[in-house]
């Protein structure tokens, strides 16, 4: 059974009731939700019982009037678990992911913490790298907490638009001496579903992208290109465009 109770210093109007599972495994995934998440976070739950995973998905409030509020609740959360857990690897994890088989292999990953870098094109000629927190291992280090503390520290003087990776990137700027920070494998950076690695462990679903308005339409219109840009090379070449510049998934969709 899933033990779902609110944390012993805890404020029940602001946190109601956390979700967390024991397996006495040596890590512990965590998350947050809030109250419009939670039905998210307990089919997550059921996800990660299925594997024997342990963990503790912390109840927040809603703050602000935005999305990118609820995600600058993440270094929070992961301060607290640092305290609930001192003393063990934890792997934070959006409630909107799905775990497919055993994730241990993200305690390889070098650093005091490590997330995915994604690439971003900026118009035709330049690109960036690009943080992504929706899996993100914290080792029990000093450098971990350096790292959870800048990035709460950060939080404080954010824009109304400014999501928790927009603040992350300054605080990656400044981690020379204090924190390391290492990448994680494609199979555990909880890659979109639709473009995720055959290979992928961990894989995400956004929710919050499907509650916006144009997003069935942007993602059917995407589709509709890829279908027909795939096919124009396939007659030209012998092979799609997906397939021939090494799109993720390519092999998912041409079969």
């Amino acid at each position: 059974m899933v033990d779902t109770k609110p944390r012993a210093d805890s404020d029940s109007r602001n946190h109601g009731n956390d979700i967390r599972q024991s397996f006495g495994a040596d890590f512990v995934v965590i998350g947050f939700f809030t109250p419009n998440y939670e039905p998210a976070a307990a089919a997550f739950s059921k996800n990660l019982i299925q594997h024997r995973i342990s963990h503790h998905l912390y109840a927040r409030p809603v703050l602000g009037d935005s999305w990118y509020s609820q995600t600058r609740q993440k270094p929070t959360v992961m301060a607290d678990a640092r305290r609930d857990y001192p003393d063990r690897p934890l792997i934070f994890m959006d409630v909107d992911c799905t775990v497919r088989g055993d994730i241990s292999g993200i305690l390889q990953s070098p650093g005091d913490l490590a997330m995915r870098t994604k690439g971003t094109a900026l118009g035709t000629t330049r690109r960036a790298l690009k943080p992504t927190t929706r899996v993100l291992l914290l080792r029990p280090t000093a450098g971990a907490d350096a790292f959870i503390a800048a990035w709460e520290a950060g939080t404080q003087y954010a824009g109304k638009g400014d999501s928790a990776e927009a603040i992350l990137i300054e605080v990656m700027g400044d981690s020379p001496e204090r924190y390391a920070i290492g990448t994680l494998p494609l199979k555990y950076a909880g890659i979109e579903l639709h473009d995720a690695p055959t290979d992928a462990v961990v894989v995400h679903d956004s929710i919050h992208d499907q509650t916006r308005p144009a997003w069935t339409l942007r993602r059917g219109l995407q589709r509709y290109f890829r279908a027909g840009r795939n096919t124009a090379y396939r007659i030209a070449t012998g092979q799609t465009y997906d397939e021939r510049y090494g799109k993720r998934g390519a092999r998912n969709r041409t079969k």
